[in-house]
């Protein structure tokens, strides 16, 4: 960039028109370079302001955008997902569900989990964490919390659903992604009679509804 000595050699060594000032000149000269000063800052704080940005939108300055929250709902189930990252599932007792609709839902708010009808899958032994997980299921057997944040790493939640003779069995443990087996046979046996309970065998939790 030409400095103001340079702009006034350059504009002396052309024939001055008349009535030539030499002030006026340096004063255009100074005038120029500011201008331009002035443009080379703000693009330089354009940069920097985009920089900010960018590292803001990617948590490097410290800044952390809401986590989405919303509402999922079918016959057979409700999901809300809530902005702390957990989600609160609740069962309709009397709507055997489509297991991959429920899985798919799961997943896609970073519930890892494998759902089945007719059989139930588990872990021997299982790992540990389920209540941390899983809590509020046993006050109120058709609703529970989910937080996949407690889910130790390599695990994945199991749900397993059963119809019974007169009713539906919904189970739920927690489960090794890597090691675990399925078996078509309820864990938990029917206790009978009829009502809506829950029965709690180790960390293996089961929803029995029967008419």
């Amino acid at each position: 960039m030409p400095d103001v000595i340079t702009m006034l050699r350059t504009a002396i060594d052309k024939e001055p028109p008349l009535g030539f000032d030499a002030a006026d000149v340096v004063a255009r000269a100074q005038k120029a370079r500011r201008r331009r000063t002035a443009i080379a800052g703000l693009g330089v704080a354009g940069v920097a302001a985009g920089t900010a940005l960018a590292l803001s939108l990617t948590g490097v300055l410290g800044v952390v955008s809401a986590r989405s929250t919303g509402t999922i709902q079918t016959t057979a189930f409700t999901l809300v997902k809530h902005a702390d990252g957990t989600a609160t599932l609740t069962i309709n007792p009397n709507v055997l569900l489509s297991p991959g609709t429920l899985q798919n839902d799961l997943r896609q708010d970073g519930i890892p989990a494998i759902v089945t009808v007719g059989r139930f899958c588990s872990s021997h032994p299982g790992p540990a964490g389920f209540t941390q997980v899983v809590t509020g299921q046993r006050s109120s057997p058709d609703t529970m919390t989910i937080n996949p944040a407690a889910m130790p790493a390599g695990t994945e939640l199991s749900f397993g659903y059963f119809k019974l003779s007169s009713g539906q069995e919904t189970v739920d443990t927690l489960i090794n992604t890597n090691s675990y087996t399925c078996d078509s046979t309820a864990p938990i046996a029917w206790p009978g009679g009829g009502g809506h309970s829950t029965v709690v065998h180790g960390d293996i939790v089961a929803s029995i509804t029967t008419g």
